[in-house]
């Protein structure tokens, strides 16, 4: 009977070491980094001639972006329905054609394109 590997433990030899796959973190300081205050003006002044604004700054001489919220339209959602429609290809294929001419994207935009037309005239 096989087992399928199951139960097995692994080794270097067969290539399953999972341990042999891990990165080696011992000699990494977990420490906050010190940085430098010259090094770090330096930076900032750099930056400062590139376009870059500390968001600090921009928020303190600005207090409106703080406190400003963002109103977004919401489209009022119509009940959707699903169509399959069967027909002879002729007359299906010209729909096809008459939706890719006008430049729809689904359709139902040619649909409600033909119905204006119907209810026009």
């Amino acid at each position: 009977m096989t087992s399928y590997g199951f139960g097995k433990k692994p080794t270097a030899a067969t290539g399953n070491d999972k341990s042999a796959d891990r990165i080696d973190l011992a000699g990494i300081n977990r420490q906050p980094v010190a940085v430098d205050p010259r090094r770090e003006e330096d930076a900032i002044k750099r930056g400062a001639a590139m376009g870059f604004v500390d968001r600090a700054e921009r928020s303190e001489a600005d207090p409106i972006t703080e406190t400003r919220t963002v109103i977004r339209r919401q489209r009022r959602m119509s009940a959707k329905r699903d169509l399959y429609i069967k027909g002879p290809a002729e007359t299906l294929d010209w729909f096809i054609q008459y939706t890719n001419d006008r430049g729809h994207r689904a359709y139902w935009e040619a649909l409600e394109e033909l119905r204006a037309l119907v209810e026009k005239g």
